[in-house]
């Protein structure tokens, strides 16, 4: 069989070459060719903020606590003699006022006073041995005098020494037992031990008390006092007295106590007096105590005073030390906790380490990383970025 002619065998294979260099030349020629789209510039994203100026100042910390009012002595009175109860007072309830030294309630007394004119009675007979004694012992001391020996040298039988100090004995324990008739006596009379709230009765008119039942439960009204509890950052910023020191009253760091009675606010003024020495297992708190003076308001006679009333459960506002040169910003200007977002001059977004010494409820306290008349951002930015621009809303610097 004979094979095509040459020039056929060249076509065949040159044309698919030919097509996709002319398929390219006209790739290359629309490419040359085309026209050119209109280009505009992106516009720069521009967010919309809240900013305020930052102000140094110095400041004195209130250091926030709270607790309940408790009396500063509380007493549980009980019968020291036995006997029906004969007379109370008409201040003698649950809520009633006494001073120190006024009489609750009397014991009958008719028994004591018989052991009391006993006792005197006995006490006299013994002067009267010891008188008479007496007497026998100087004759028999003359009588020795007159033997002319020194009376150094006589007897003690012979001066009667031994009945003489015997007399003597038995006056003193009739004068001991004089007094303590006196006292049993005086015990009758229950009196209040300082001036004092009744907070409970346990005695009554005609009732029959033994000696060591309990008659009422009182506390004092001179001094109330408050358990502040204190955490390890607030002890940095108070001056508080070391264990075991007793702080003179109206000398501790100033406490403002408030508590709302009867629907409205009302403040009472105190000082820190004592820490306690140890920590709170549970709560790992120090605890201060603050004293009121006079918290039922007794000799305020102008009646301006609420009384602060024991139970009450009050905030506790402590003033503590100062700091020099701070600025004051509020969480929400708090960016990743030690970060804020700053605003400078071209408008654009800076973000600023900072040193934070302290933080309220409402403020963190920061004393390096920012400077007066810096604008910072305090509307939530979701992704910040360092650089990008950002416009402050109407109302703001």
């Amino acid at each position: 069989m004979s094979r095509p002619p040459l020039p056929r065998r060249m076509l065949r294979t040159l044309l698919p070459l030919l097509i996709v260099s002319i398929g390219v030349a006209l790739t290359a020629l629309m490419v040359l060719f085309r026209e050119e789209p209109d280009s505009t510039p992106v516009e720069e994203r521009v967010i919309p903020v809240e900013t305020m100026t930052v102000e140094r100042s110095d400041i004195t910390f209130g250091i926030n606590s709270q607790g309940t009012v408790q009396p500063r002595t509380e007493t549980m009175l009980v019968a020291e003699v036995s006997g029906r109860v004969n007379s109370v007072s008409a201040q003698f309830e649950v809520g009633g006022f006494f001073n120190e030294g006024e009489v609750l309630l009397r014991i009958d007394s008719a028994d004591y006073q018989v052991a009391v004119d006993q006792a005197r009675a006995a006490l006299l007979t013994a002067e009267a041995q010891l008188a008479q004694e007496q007497a026998q012992a100087d004759q028999a001391a003359r009588e020795w005098d007159l033997s002319g020996r020194p009376r150094e040298e006589a007897p003690p039988l012979s001066l009667r020494t031994p009945f003489l100090r015997e007399a003597e004995a038995r006056v003193m324990q009739a004068e001991s037992e004089l007094q303590r008739a006196r006292r049993q006596l005086e015990r009758t009379t229950v009196r209040a031990p300082y001036d004092a709230l009744v907070r409970e009765k346990n005695a009554d008119v005609g009732q029959y008390l033994n000696t060591g039942a309990q008659i009422a439960r009182v506390f004092a009204t001179d001094h109330a006092e408050v358990r502040l509890p204190l955490s390890d950052p607030d002890l940095a910023w108070l001056d508080l007295p070391r264990p075991g020191e007793q702080v003179p009253d109206g000398n501790g760091t100033p406490v403002t106590l408030e508590a709302t009675l009867a629907g409205r606010s009302q403040q009472w003024q105190g000082h820190i007096v004592r820490t306690e020495g140890v920590i709170d297992s549970t709560s790992r708190m120090l605890y201060a105590v603050a004293r009121v003076e006079d918290p039922y308001a007794r000799q305020d006679k102008t009646g301006g005073h609420a009384p602060l009333r024991t139970g009450t459960f009050v905030t506790a506002r402590l003033q503590g030390r100062s700091a020099d040169n701070v600025v004051s910003l509020p969480h929400q200007a708090l960016h990743d906790a030690t970060r804020v977002l700053v605003m400078d001059a071209e408008r654009r977004l800076r973000i600023r380490e900072v040193n934070i010494i302290r933080t309220d409820t409402q403020y963190a306290y920061i004393d390096d990383g920012l400077d007066n008349n810096d604008q910072v951002i305090v509307s939530p930015i979701q992704v910040p970025v360092d650089g990008m621009r950002v416009n402050p809303v109407a109302g703001t610097p």
